[in-house]
C-alpha cells in the first residue's frame, strides 16, 4: 500500500455511501490533464468536513491510497477556498 499525493478538480459528483460511519463518494479529475479518465475516490475520515467544504469545480490536494477496487482512499485532504470566502 503506497501513499500518493494528487491535485485534483472535483467533478461535481458526489454521492453518501454510509451514514454511520459516514462514508464519501466523489470524482475527481487531475489538473493538468483534462482528457485523462475521471478518478474514483473514497474517504471515511473527516468524510463530513469534506462534504460540507465541497463546492463546485473544487480544486482539491488528497493524500491517500488505492484499493483492491482501484478508488483511492483519501486519507488527508486540503479544499482550496476563494480569498473572498475567507474574508467574510
Amino acid at each position: 500500500m503506497q501513499s500518493e499525493n494528487l491535485t485534483v478538480k472535483y467533478l461535481n459528483e458526489s454521492k453518501i455511501l454510509k451514514l454511520d460511519p459516514f462514508m464519501l463518494y466523489l470524482q475527481v479529475i487531475p489538473m493538468g490533464d483534462t482528457s485523462a479518465k475521471p478518478i474514483n475516490c473514497i474517504v471515511v475520515h473527516h468524510a463530513l468536513t469534506l462534504f460540507y467544504q465541497l463546492k463546485p469545480d473544487a480544486k482539491l490536494a488528497l493524500y491517500g491510497h488505492y484499493n483492491f477496487r482501484h478508488q483511492f482512499v483519501i486519507t488527508k485532504f486540503m479544499v482550496q477556498s476563494a480569498v473572498q470566502t475567507l474574508a467574510s
